[in-house]
């Protein structure tokens, strides 16, 4: 019977650890395409009010509107670059998570290396053995045969 490989519950944790580090590394996606979503409204909701912009000077426009317009754009240039730095905290929080998790894959591919090693090795151990018991098992009837032809 083979023997158990005594490395099988560290195989396991290391099994275990890659499988949440994918999960954190695909939530970690998520949150990075959410923000570039954010940006992308962002920056259709610019445009939209830069056209109002420019239909409104086209019909002539008080000061006072022309104004609480350009604050108004000034605090939309504003929220565009914080959502630019959130995009990319998002981008090295993904890129640490990636790291992450090419380590974890590290760890359990070794494992699965010793492993291997370990699963080969028992496997020539039960080929020796069994070869022994068949060898002894033909020394034996060759045994018994003998004393019956003399």
């Amino acid at each position: 019977m083979p023997r158990q490989f005594s490395l099988q519950p560290l195989h396991d944790l290391a099994n275990n650890r890659v499988e949440a580090a994918t999960r954190q590394l695909a939530a970690l996606k998520q949150q990075w395409q959410l923000q570039e979503d954010k940006l992308k409204q962002l920056y259709a909701y610019q445009a939209e009010y830069r056209q109002r912009l420019h239909h409104t000077l086209t019909q002539g426009v008080d000061m006072t509107r022309m104004r609480d317009f350009q604050v108004f754009l000034h605090k939309l240039d504003l929220a565009i670059r914080q959502q630019q730095v959130e995009i990319e905290h998002a981008r090295m929080r993904w890129e640490n998570g990636q790291r992450a998790w090419m380590e974890e894959r590290r760890k359990l591919k070794t494992y699965d290396v010793l492993k291997t090693r370990h699963q080969r090795k028992e496997a020539q151990r039960e080929g020796r053995i069994e070869q022994r018991e068949q060898d002894e098992h033909a020394r034996k009837s060759h045994a018994l045969k003998k004393p019956m032809e003399e």
